[in-house]
């Protein structure tokens, strides 16, 4: 398992200034979860929810809650959110908000191997298939003889930017299976921007006749992206929707309305959608993509908040708010997809800005208000043994799979 757990080898420094060398190539199902306090990525052992330690006599080991103060961490830069995993996994790209750039961490010696500075503040970014770029929205860049913000293309290998694809306030991304599609959405446009990625000349072009798209997910082929229309969530008078868009001919073939559409989940055929439309409630609606119809007669009632997490383990959908009230019910909602029922509102631990199924087992990691909390799917319920970190957490990702 040395492979999947990564070199054991890289020396730290402890908080007491001693040199040792960093246990991590004993973790065998690494999870990342990046610290916006710290800096650092912590690292946890998935496959029974612990971390390696510097020191074992200067730490607390009790299983119910362990204090991680001298848990193995990779240092890496000075506020971190969010993660990103390269397909080949040979790479997680980090984004730290305070120093407004991708830090890239080499998976195998769990060190940081290069930085890319970016123009402007970003909020995600999206790998190439063949894990060579990265591709990522900065929606305040200037771009001479243009409005602000543009897609910034990073080279991996050179740590670089070799192109800008100018895209007025661009805020969110999605790229096709194949690598050769990009479509861009911002927060104030009815239109969305498709990128064609194999053309001699790239150049962005506005595809009207949406109602502020958020994120789109692609059939198998790369032909067909089913577009997540936010609606009046997102500042616009069109109800919330699900386009079906057919990239060859740029064109929408079919649209199913939805009660809200700011996050969704590709499994299989079908399409999970959840959004806000105001109120005391979010919602959650099911659409078959294969037949453009809408499984939910009524959508699935969840708790309120701005909805932007969604994560699948065992039939059981987590759906995660970055604001909510927070006041008697959470920013975090479960609904058992097998039965189409939400389960009882959870307690108000701040907003989600994390959320990853462990492979192979009925666990969900999620960050609430800072902090790691770990879930039982069978039960829906926080489960007995929890890790806590110093700091505020932020994000969560399964490297080894």
């Amino acid at each position: 398992m040395a492979a999947c757990g990564g070199n054991g080898n890289t020396s730290v420094t402890t908080p007491n200034g001693n040199t040792v060398t960093n246990p991590i190539g004993n973790l065998k199902n690494r999870a990342f979860i990046s610290n916006s306090f710290s800096g650092n990525l912590q690292v946890v052992d998935s496959a029974n929810d612990t971390t390696a330690f510097y020191s074992s006599s200067n730490t607390n080991t009790s299983t119910t809650n362990q204090i991680a103060d001298l848990a193995v961490r990779i240092p890496v830069g000075v506020s971190l959110t969010f993660e990103l995993l390269s397909p080949d996994k040979g790479t997680t790209a980090v984004y730290d908000q305070s120093a407004i750039q991708l830090d890239l961490v080499d998976n195998t010696t769990n060190q940081r191997v290069a930085t890319v500075s970016l123009p402007a503040w970003a909020a995600m970014a999206a790998y190439s298939p063949d894990s060579k770029t990265i591709y990522v929205p900065v929606g305040n860049v200037v771009v001479p003889g243009s409005q602000p913000g543009a897609i910034q293309k990073i080279d991996v290998q050179s740590a670089s930017i070799t192109a800008t694809y100018p895209v007025p306030s661009v805020r969110w991304a999605a790229l096709s299976p194949s690598g050769n599609t990009l479509l861009a959405f911002t927060d104030n446009s009815d239109s969305m921007w498709l990128i064609d990625l194999t053309a001699a000349t790239i150049t962005p072009v506005a595809i009207p006749g949406f109602a502020r798209p958020v994120n789109a997910f692609f059939s198998s082929d790369s032909s067909t992206a089913y577009v997540l229309n936010c609606g009046p969530q997102c500042g616009t008078n069109s109800a919330a929707s699900v386009a079906q868009f057919d990239i060859p001919s740029k064109t929408i073939k079919a649209t199913v309305p939805v009660g809200g559409a700011s996050v969704g989940l590709m499994n299989s055929s079908k399409l999970y959608v959840a959004g806000y439309p105001g109120g005391a409630n979010g919602t959650l609606d099911a659409v078959d993509t294969s037949t453009m119809t809408r499984l939910t007669a009524d959508s699935i009632l969840i708790n309120d908040g701005a909805q932007w997490k969604m994560a699948l383990n065992n039939n059981k959908l987590y759906i995660g708010a970055k604001t909510c009230s927070n006041t008697t019910t959470g920013c975090l909602s479960i609904v058992d997809i097998s039965t189409g029922k939400a389960d009882p509102p959870g307690a108000p631990l701040g907003p989600v800005t994390g959320l990853q199924s462990i492979p192979n087992r009925t666990t969900m990691y999620v960050i609430q208000g800072g902090i790691l909390n770990i879930y039982d799917t069978t039960t829906g319920k926080q489960q007995s043994t929890q890790i806590g970190f110093r700091g505020a957490l932020w994000d969560v990702l399964q490297i080894d799979q």
